[in-house]
């Protein structure tokens, strides 16, 4: 095992950035069509599905990159940090995995058992042929309820990193990819 450094690696940096944002995107693109005149709330939630799709072909690489480069998530912990927010970390870390997992797998699940097929900005891809009805409704409600809490985490998340910058810990600076890894 490599000794641990003080910034995670460039590709866990560069998945981070790149997962966040379509993330946060269908989180924001949902709670819009759930405010939305009837009329509008299709065309948020196709872009809702899109966005969860783009996410899903993101994360299935991230978690294959987490999994088989652990070493490159080897950091030392923030000077400062006691153990109970080490231990709330590792367990939002966790479940925010668990989230951007969950949630594009039962979205695709949906779309495809379904037989609306999975919208993809300009396009849509088919659904099967044939239709599941009971696994395009136990995904629904997975996906639906750890929605309910999982919207939650992100602000979590970037509420955490906020409080960890305010102390004067380097938190951006060990996941920022446009910065040289040190030490």
């Amino acid at each position: 095992m490599t000794a641990p450094s003080m910034a995670y690696a460039m590709g866990a940096r560069w998945f981070h950035w790149m997962t966040a944002v379509p993330l946060i995107g269908c989180v924001g693109t949902v709670l819009k069509a759930q405010q939305a005149p009837k009329e509008e709330k299709g065309k948020w939630m196709f872009r809702h599905k899109s966005l969860g799709l783009l996410t899903g072909m993101i994360v299935a690489p991230r978690v294959a990159y987490r999994i088989m480069g652990r070493s490159g998530y080897n950091v030392i912990g923030l000077p400062g940090t006691s153990s109970t927010e080490s231990v709330l970390a590792k367990a939002g870390h966790a479940f925010l995995y668990v989230f951007m997992t969950v949630m594009p797998a039962t979205g695709i699940a949906m779309g495809l058992y379904g037989g609306k097929g999975l919208p993809f900005f300009w396009t849509t891809f088919a659904g099967f042929e044939q239709t599941n009805g009971t696994i395009a409704k136990n995904t629904f409600q997975i996906h639906k309820q750890l929605g309910v809490y999982g919207k939650y985490m992100i602000p979590v998340h970037a509420g955490a990193a906020v409080m960890h910058a305010t102390r004067g810990q380097a938190i951006f600076a060990r996941m920022n990819p446009f910065r040289a890894a040190r030490g």
